[in-house]
């Protein structure tokens, strides 16, 4: 659109322009005429009948001509303002193209994306809804009551966080209870280690008995056993 504009108000300043000068023109002979007529004038109003019927012809002539050539430079700016219009049309039109073009390809690239566009769009409008609807249960329900609510989830929450701690600190406590059990197997099993190799000892350092003896001395062929 400014491309176009642009012919128009350089002509239109042109116009303007070429007005002015001739206004200034105008004046300027006009002064001169009052200040001392032609020798044009004279000559005109001292002239015959006949020879100023010859002179009005020419006088005639010449504004035919002055019209014509007036007419010239007019129709000669005019086509040259029409040029530059129809050139900038025309550069408005390829660009009208290349815009066409783009939009297009950009239309293409929507058309791909535009249906998922507008189910998640539909979707967060119906989520909207819903919220707005629970937003007003809220606000139009009772305010005791509310608070009622509030507070015993804050109790909740406080209880849970206790028995939270108290799930830990049980828990640390089987830990090292399981710690001190395992300990005790191993000394269990350790101290019945201890009593079998005491016993073996015992026995091969106890002494004979008196009816071991009194065996021994009733039947001397009774080998006794090894120490």
């Amino acid at each position: 659109m400014s491309t176009s504009t642009n012919p128009n108000l350089q002509a239109c300043h042109e116009l303007k322009r070429y007005i002015s000068g001739g206004k200034d023109v105008v004046r300027q002979i006009e002064a001169d005429v009052y200040e001392e007529n032609p020798a044009l004038f004279n000559e005109y109003m001292s002239a015959p009948p006949d020879q100023r019927y010859v002179m009005d012809n020419q006088f005639k002539n010449m504004k035919t001509y002055a019209r014509l050539q007036s007419k010239e430079i007019w129709y000669g700016w005019r086509s040259t303002l029409l040029r530059d219009l129809k050139a900038a049309l025309i550069k408005t039109g390829e660009e009208f193209d290349q815009d066409d073009t783009i939009l297009m390809k950009q239309e293409e690239l929507l058309e791909a994306v535009l249906p998922a566009l507008i189910a998640h769009h539909e979707e967060l409008e119906a989520e909207c809804k819903q919220l707005q609807q629970r937003q007003d249960e809220l606000t139009s329900c009772d305010r005791e009551e509310l608070e009622a609510a509030r507070e015993q989830l804050t109790a909740a929450d406080v209880e849970i966080e206790e028995k939270k701690r108290l799930v830990t600190s049980l828990q640390e406590e089987l830990i090292q209870k399981e710690a001190s059990i395992e300990a005790v197997k191993e000394r269990k099993m350790e101290c019945t280690e201890e009593i079998k190799a005491a016993e073996r000892v015992r026995e091969e350092c106890r002494g004979w008995s008196s009816s071991e003896v009194n065996a021994f001395k009733g039947n001397p062929f009774l080998i006794p056993p090894s120490t």
